[in-house]
């Protein structure tokens, strides 16, 4: 599934990715007790546990989503998505009270690629309503992946690519990206350590 989270407790989101690992564990033996009752005609059992293993599935990906959001107002404590404008008392609360806003940079360490790729496209969707110039797209360099090989790295670099985005490298680690995205020069930093 291409995850590359550590399983410390005490890093934001490990509780609830640990849970969603039980989950993913009781999903596959739900899975294999269903393949062994079909293949033996076992027909209500299969479906039983399947339906078993639907369940598990749903809470692995509700535990996940937790996890996160958590994991991502942790490393974007400033970032709009963190306000509470989506309610009615939030946005009464936003009156009152400076909304975070800070879209210079998106730091994508502890999640998954199926995460961080739509948090990219967000982030720069609003970047580019919100008339920013420049910003800091942090993706790690896949140190606590499996095998040390980055996995998020890649696939925002081809988001990017796909975009029309130009990049360049700068120093270690970082790319200095310009896109020309809606008639107007873009630029974002992929930052990569």
């Amino acid at each position: 599934m291409g995850q590359s989270q550590s399983t410390r407790k005490s890093e934001p989101g490990a509780v609830y990715r640990a849970k969603a690992a039980e989950h993913a564990q009781a999903r596959a033996e739900a899975l294999r007790k269903s393949q062994r009752a079909l293949s033996s005609s076992n027909y209500h059992n299969a479906e039983a546990h399947s339906l078993e293993a639907r369940m598990h599935q749903q809470k692995m990906i509700e535990f996940n989503a937790l996890a996160s959001r958590e994991i991502f107002r942790h490393h974007n404590p400033k970032h709009p998505s963190n306000s509470s404008t989506s309610s009615f008392f939030g946005a009464m609360f936003s009156l009152f009270v400076t909304v975070p806003n800070d879209l210079s940079r998106l730091d994508l360490h502890g999640q998954y690629v199926s995460e961080a790729i739509p948090m990219v496209e967000d982030h720069l969707k609003r970047c580019r309503r919100q008339g920013v110039k420049k910003t800091l797209i942090i993706t790690g360099r896949g140190a606590h992946s499996p095998g040390g090989v980055a996995r998020i790295k890649p696939e925002v670099e081809a988001l990017l690519v796909g975009m029309g985005v130009k990049y360049r490298r700068s120093g270690k680690g970082a790319f200095v990206v310009a896109s020309y995205l809606l008639n107007f020069l873009f630029p974002v930093v992929l930052v990569i350590n």
